[in-house]
């Protein structure tokens, strides 16, 4: 909302699901908020009168046994399209993840490859980003290795810990989002992204705590194990910061082509190095902030 209202100077319509937290709006920049819900057509038809284009950004898949994939994110995509036709909405961008497919294994990119069907079938003109894990201020990924490596005096990982991702910092998907507004190229197209460089968990694992200053021993479990103990936890608080979905995407490829955006945008994005992770990581009492998680109700 800032890049897209404040530097592009665009007019931009936010829609929010009720008792959202206002104070979370970017501040200086006019964006123009509505309350409602993604299952509610009317809400939506009046959110989307005299929009151009929808950023479809909605997903549950964090929330672990909470998550609502059928009910709010295959079901809410399905509104947010015939609402979109409705409106006469010219451009629908969706933000999905790499490895989606309907014939999928996993739940979550089972989901996601629905998603991704039912816009490519919608008559819209689309395009679909599959991203790889994001990292940055308030994330699910960076964020939450911090709160755990704070609260234990070891940190397990699944294995080896011998996955890989390729992390990309969200002010260069933004970017992205932004830029493929006046792309015609992108336009019916779909486009999987991802950072500069392909990482290990281990390691990074060992970058965040680094910048979040805890050192902890790594220690292994089978997959398999830390599945259950995932399952265990997420039931046993409110929330817990890596849920069974998480873990069963552990098995899966979170990487994609390197390059992708330096030959579609023009721009080097950045790499998961400390010189970001201190931005938002150095200074966090990441010990408190993980008794607030497991304990409240927030999404």
């Amino acid at each position: 909302m800032r890049r897209l209202a404040g530097d592009a100077n665009l007019q931009v319509r936010v829609l929010l699901s009720p008792g959202s937290d206002l104070s979370r709006l970017p501040r200086g920049v006019q964006v123009h908020a509505m309350m409602g819900s993604i299952n509610d057509a009317d809400s939506l038809l009046a959110a989307m009168d005299g929009v151009h284009t929808v950023i479809h950004l909605v997903g549950t898949e964090t929330r672990g046994r909470h998550a609502r994939l059928q009910e709010v994110d295959i079901a809410g995509t399905q509104a947010i399209v015939e609402a979109a036709l409705a409106a006469r909405v010219g451009r629908l961008i969706y933000v999905s993840r790499v490895g989606a497919d309907r014939a999928s294994a996993f739940p979550v990119l089972r989901a996601k490859g629905e998603m991704e069907d039912l816009i490519r079938n919608s008559g819209l003109a689309y395009t679909i980003f599959r991203t790889s894990v994001l990292f940055g201020k308030g994330d699910r990924f960076s964020e939450n290795i911090a709160m755990l490596a704070r609260a234990f005096p070891v940190y397990f990982v699944p294995g080896d810990g011998d996955m890989v991702f390729q992390p990309l910092w969200v002010e260069d998907l933004v970017t992205c989002l932004t830029m493929a507004l006046d792309s015609l190229d992108l336009i019916d197209n779909e486009l999987a992204v991802g950072g500069p460089e392909i990482l290990t968990y281990r390691r990074v694992v060992l970058r965040v705590m680094r910048a979040s200053g805890s050192r902890r021993p790594i220690v292994g479990l089978p997959l398999l194990v830390h599945q259950a103990a995932a399952w265990f936890l997420d039931g046993l608080f409110v929330r817990w910061p890596f849920t069974e979905h998480w873990i069963e995407l552990l098995a899966t490829s979170h990487t994609c082509e390197l390059g992708t955006i330096e030959r579609n945008f023009g721009f080097r994005p950045s790499t998961f190095d400390l010189g970001l992770l201190n931005q938002y990581m150095s200074h966090r009492f990441y010990g408190f902030s993980f008794l607030r998680y497991i304990f409240t109700r927030s999404w």
